[in-house]
């Protein structure tokens, strides 16, 4: 007689979402429990990250961590998982606005009180000055990343957020139970007095549903609009208004279901909230004094672009917008919302359009005003716009796609694995073709310092671009796949620059030269060998292991002594020195 048929527990809802998420992510997993943790992990995260990342990042619930599935570490929309990362943005940027987000996930059909109770007493330990719990090395580099932040603290805008979030295949429901556990796992954590807010949140099937559909939908908001002129007929443009808007309007549109502000619509700003800055701290007083009606005279306004507009008299419906300037005074408005009322104005130009050339003009244009760093400008230069189109030329399987505008492709049904954002370009640039495999876990800011005169030239071939990227995509999906033991993923970077010696032991050309072109495609043409791969990668990994490497080495990753050492393997034959 047969035994008895375990029941299956993941409707089918939630099943065939799990499905599309690991089809459009390439994730490989076989074990439905971690796919569940994966995608939980996206579905309430990728929403407050506002730049390209690895969902795997997220994941510290492998190798058998306690009670925490998931842990995102967000300064100013950057998920952050190396300390240099950390160190380098404090640096670059000041008054960041920090987010901590813990995740639970269970593949059960109810809420349970004592995991509930473990998942909250797991984050207490996290975030102890002493941890007793047994940590993993992932959750350990993740403790001490937090450390790191907490001991920083007083240079951001203020204490960090702190959100829990269980997330199981049930219904929710009132249970006084799990309230109270809720409650005192609340209290345990707010009682360190490390964070300025403690959010506590359970998700059944319904409600982690509903948060994977609302990933890359698009954004809607009304607003009235009674005071405006209507600008003259623009290339490329549907319509244009400019005119002014009462603030309190453009707070709420600024605002999602939860009172926060939604984050998307900044996407295309070239920088980030810079927190109670002297301009910004300028605004907040005339917006708390008793002529706050000469508001709108004192400021520059703001300017909204959107792909769609519907028109019902005065109210004005927007589809796809972002606010590309005005970003300082959107934020310090939203702060003071509950302050405004309905004759304080703000300026405000409305454009309508869905060319990116253009929206890339205005945002350059109203952004030379103001003092804006050069890096924050480079995803509209002529060269990235180029760099864009070229990846578009290769067809399956060898498409990527180049992300130099921030989530430019979050509507689209495209393998995250195939992403290549400007950060990972020179991160893939530096270690194939610069020796300079130590410096990936550096943040973009200080990237590009190092390597502006370097990258990025107008004259320069696109080749050798697309080919670093595609290597990258190449080796991460052999470690993916198992054909490369993951343990190497650490130290990957080198394991590129040691590609490119394997497959064309010569000098690399100038990249502004016709050589390079050749040079390149002889590097793809193995790239697209399986079995010649393998054989180069092998080479690569047994001579990376003769090294005798202590892959659990935090520090491993960014060593300048293991770059000289894996160079060593190469630099007998005497090579040129690099022209690149």
């Amino acid at each position: 007689m047969l035994g008895k048929q375990k029941e299956k527990i993941m409707d089918r809802i939630t099943e065939s979402f799990l499905n599309k998420f690991i089809q459009n992510t390439g994730i490989q997993e076989e074990k439905e429990a971690t796919r569940f943790e994966h995608f939980s992990n996206y579905s309430l995260v990728d929403s407050q990250i506002d730049y390209h990342y690895k969902i795997e990042d997220i994941n510290i619930g492998v190798g058998g961590t306690i009670g925490i599935d998931g842990f995102a570490l967000i300064l100013n929309g950057h998920l952050i998982t190396e300390i240099d990362e950390l160190t380098d943005i404090l640096n670059d940027q000041k008054n960041c606005d920090a987010k901590l987000i813990f995740i639970q996930a269970k593949t059960s059909a109810g809420f349970d009180a004592k995991e509930i109770s473990s998942f909250a007493y797991s984050v207490f330990d996290f975030i102890s000055e002493s941890p007793k719990q047994v940590w993993t090395q992932i959750a350990r580099e993740r403790i001490d990343l937090l450390n790191a932040l907490f001991k920083r603290v007083s240079e951001l805008r203020e204490k960090p957020t702190c959100s829990l979030y269980y997330v199981s295949l049930g219904k929710l429901s009132d249970n006084q139970t799990i309230n109270a556990r809720i409650s005192s796992g609340k209290q345990d954590i707010e009682s360190e007095n490390l964070f300025s807010k403690v959010d506590f949140s359970l998700f059944g099937a319904t409600e982690i549903q509903s948060k994977f559909k609302e990933i890359g939908q698009s954004i809607q908001k009304s607003f009235e609009f009674e005071k405006r002129v209507t600008l003259p007929e623009i290339q490329g443009v549907s319509e244009a208004y400019l005119g002014i808007v009462r603030c309190v309007d453009i707070a709420k549109i600024m605002e999602n279901e939860n009172g926060e502000i939604i984050s998307n619509i900044f996407y295309d700003n070239v920088r980030d909230y810079q927190g109670q800055n002297p301009v910004n701290s300028e605004i907040t007083r005339t917006l708390n004094s008793s002529t706050k009606e000469d508001f709108v005279l004192l400021n520059n306004g703001i300017t909204i672009v959107a792909e769609e507009l519907i028109l019902s008299r005065n109210t004005f419906n927007i589809t796809n917008f972002q606010i590309i300037n005005g970003c300082q005074t959107s934020h310090v408005l939203f702060e003071n919302r509950e302050k405004l009322n309905d004759n304080v104005y703000v300026s405000l130009k409305l454009i309508i359009t869905k060319d990116k050339e253009l929206t890339s003009k205005v945002i350059r244009s109203t952004n030379r005003q103001t003092e804006v760093k050069e890096q924050d400008l480079i995803a509209f230069t002529d060269f990235q716009k180029r760099l864009e189109d070229f990846y578009t030329t290769f067809n399956e399987p060898n498409r990527l796609y180049y992300e130099r505008r921030s989530k430019q492709y979050s509507r689209l049904s495209i393998e995250r694995q195939k992403i290549v954002d400007k950060t990972q370009q020179i991160k893939t640039m530096a270690s194939m073709f610069f020796d300079k495999p130590d410096l990936a876990t550096r943040f973009f800011g200080t990237l590009f310092r190092e390597f502006k005169d370097k990258l990025f030239a107008d004259d320069h071939n696109m080749e050798p671009y697309y080919v670093s990227a595609f290597a990258l995509y190449k080796l991460e999906q052999m470690i993916l796949k198992g054909k490369i033991d993951r343990k190497y993923n650490k130290i990957k970077f080198y394991i590129l620059m040691m590609l490119r010696y394997e497959v064309a032991p010569t000098s690399c050309p100038y990249f502004n030269s016709k050589a390079v072109i050749e040079y390149s495609e002889n590097i793809l043409s193995i790239l697209n060998d399986e079995s010649k791969l393998t054989i180069k990668i092998q080479s690569v990994i047994s001579k990376l292991d003769s090294l005798a490497l202590d892959l659990t080495d935090r520090e491993l990753s960014k060593s300048k002594k293991l770059v000289n050492d894996c160079l060593a393997f190469y630099k007998p034959k005497k090579l040129l020195p690099n022209h690149c």
